[in-house]
């Protein structure tokens, strides 16, 4: 479990990433605030179209902190700093981490090494769905760990630390008060959001009966409270 915060002290922001809500596409969108090079970060897609591999790019950065330097820093440097994360549904969010990592041909997710726990891509969602139930956000994969584990206070639980909270359902919206604030006169852009093909466009209520339906609100109850959400 490896928290990462996206620092610019030039625009005084701080990003707080969340993994499987987006933040392929703010990474991206934010990038023209960074100084650095897309050079070697370069990649083809499948589909013939080019990209960059944003989240190794942003990994070699200096711009990129852990929590333990955030939470040092937000009682004197960060403290006037905007704060600003995104979440998203947990039921969305957990098919969508299954969808891209663990559906065919996907690359799998790794877990500790003394994890009594497997995932493995072409796995059958129901026991996805019972095996992340089981693991603690402490040996959670980043793609499934609780997204107050990023934004919250640990010490306090429930008090959010991130100044704006937007939300992957009104992505859009949510992303040009960001851009109002830390953008200045640069227009920022997310790149265009497509559902997962490997999903085939089902919603998530697809995917769930009543039972793991139980299963997720009772491992994401911190997030569905804190952030509001529900089935």
């Amino acid at each position: 479990m490896t928290e990462k915060y996206i620092v610019s002290d030039d625009r005084r922001f701080i990003y707080f990433v969340v993994q499987k809500v987006a933040c392929s596409s703010i990474k991206t969108a934010l990038l023209p605030l960074f100084d650095v090079s897309t050079d070697g970060y370069e990649t083809v897609r499948s589909d013939g179209t080019t990209g960059i591999r944003i989240h190794k790019l942003f990994d070699a950065s200096g711009y990129q902190i852990g929590r333990k330097k955030l939470l040092a820093g937000l009682k004197g440097k960060y403290e006037a700093y905007f704060k600003f994360a995104f979440v998203r549904n947990p039921w969305d969010r957990l098919v969508s981490c299954y969808s891209e990592k663990l559906g065919p041909n996907g690359p799998g997710m790794r877990l500790p090494a003394d994890s009594d726990s497997e995932l493995y891509p072409g796995m059958p969602f129901a026991e996805f769905v019972e095996a992340v139930y089981m693991i603690p956000d402490s040996k959670a994969n980043i793609h499934f760990q609780s997204q107050h584990q990023v934004i919250c206070d640990s010490g306090s639980g429930d008090t959010i630390l991130a100044d704006f909270v937007g939300r992957f359902e009104n992505l859009k919206a949510d992303f040009d008060v960001v851009a109002k604030r830390i953008g200045g006169s640069q227009s920022l852009q997310l790149p265009h959001i497509l559902r997962s093909k490997r999903r085939n466009f089902r919603p998530y209520s697809d995917f769930y009966d009543d039972r793991l339906r139980h299963l997720v609100h009772e491992r994401y109850k911190e997030d569905i409270e804190i952030f509001g959400y529900a089935y």
